[in-house]
């Protein structure tokens, strides 16, 4: 069993979570684990080790206490139609737990491209309420003997944001709690969804045994591991954003709309910079949501002019080789804290809104498709 590190919290989420150590120095990969009701965070750190070596793995506890050492994601009661949930606390706590990938994402800067999240039970429940419902912030979920909520149907995304998602559903045959019927069902409707899928049932009842932990470990390895990095260029410019693949003459793949349309759509007719900059960010990852597997994890080259500008404002030489993510994510630091009024952060930050788009798409595509630098050409 993993040893566990002290009852954690972050000040952007409402989520406690421990981290299975020793964690790796610099994780590549994030995994978060969402225990069944009536458990506790530390249930889940005998499956930890199914996670590859480079992988961060958190265990989340459940926001709801119901007992000395337990704890739940919403309240259910079992009946003999089948199980009655409160349904604004599995949303309250889908919307959490959003917020919380998020933010484990951004303080150990890992992407929503190395991302898995998995449950056992209503742990598995609210992994498929995540995924399902904010297919940017994952690369995959894993149902281990859960359901997905009908209640969740108003809240999941379109078939084109599902694109990218990977999902396992593991059942026991003769589990007497959730019946196998809810795991074909979920099956079906993954089916009916497009998303991309293993339906995975064995020997047993409600638990989990070594040959569904196998399984998990085995779809975990597949959805984490970045398939061979392909080489791509990368145009930024006010009329394209867009990465086209050798050799020369395949098809070009538009990844959002170019500078001068982000400007004229969301940061020039906003009420305040920040607000702009808001809209902008929404409006970008809508439409990075899109982008297809292919692209999530590319090595890229770029002649822009519009890099170039954000790597003067990093701070780099003119002749730099490389830009990297955490020089983008600086320059993005100072350009949101000049919005919100910090004027001393705008220090050699060009004032011009096509500067500011420019940085709003290249930050976004290299956070959300996994792109750890761009080389910078002539």
């Amino acid at each position: 069993m993993s040893t566990l590190s002290a009852l954690l919290a972050t000040p952007s989420s409402s989520i406690s979570y421990r981290i299975c150590e020793p964690a790796p120095a610099k994780p590549v990969a994030l995994l978060i684990l969402l225990h069944g009701v009536g458990g506790n965070e530390t249930n889940l750190a005998a499956i930890a080790a199914a996670a590859p070596t480079d992988t961060l793995v958190v265990l989340a506890r459940g926001r709801i206490e119901l007992g000395p050492g337990q704890y739940g994601w919403f309240r259910v009661a079992f009946a003999a139609a089948g199980p009655q949930i409160v349904a604004s606390e599995a949303d309250e706590s889908r919307q959490a737990l959003i917020q919380f990938v998020d933010a484990m994402q951004v303080q150990y800067d890992l992407a929503p491209a190395r991302t898995a999240i998995a449950g056992f039970s209503q742990g598995g429940i609210l992994s498929a309420s995540v995924g399902l419902s904010s297919p940017e912030s994952v690369k995959g979920f894993a149902v281990l003997s859960g359901r997905i909520l009908p209640e969740l149907e108003p809240v999941i995304a379109s078939r084109a944001r599902l694109s990218s998602l990977n999902a396992l559903l593991v059942h026991g045959r003769s589990d007497a709690k959730l019946p196998l019927a809810w795991a074909e069902r979920a099956h079906a409707w993954l089916m009916e969804l497009g998303v991309q899928h293993e339906l995975k049932i064995h020997l047993g009842g409600h638990g989990l045994s070594a040959p569904m932990v196998g399984d998990f470990a085995a779809w975990l390895q597949a959805v984490l591991t970045p398939p061979a990095a392909r080489r791509m260029d990368l145009r930024l410019d006010a009329n394209a954003f867009e990465l086209t693949a050798a050799p020369a003459g395949a098809p070009v793949l538009r990844l959002a709309p170019g500078i001068d349309s982000l400007v004229h759509e969301y940061l020039a007719p906003a009420r305040s910079l920040a607000l702009g900059i808001e809209n902008a960010i929404a409006a970008i990852e809508d439409e990075l949501a899109r982008a297809p597997a292919t692209a999530h994890g590319a090595r890229l080259t770029s002649s822009s002019s519009s890099l170039r500008d954000i790597a003067t404002a990093a701070g780099l030489s003119p002749a730099a080789p490389v830009l990297h993510r955490e020089a983008v994510e600086a320059v993005f630091a100072r350009q949101s804290a000049e919005a919100l009024g910090r004027p001393s952060a705008s220090e050699r930050l060009p004032t011009e809104l096509v500067f500011v788009a420019g940085l709003l798409l290249l930050r976004e595509m290299m956070h959300h498709l996994g792109i750890e630098a761009i080389s910078l050409t002539a």
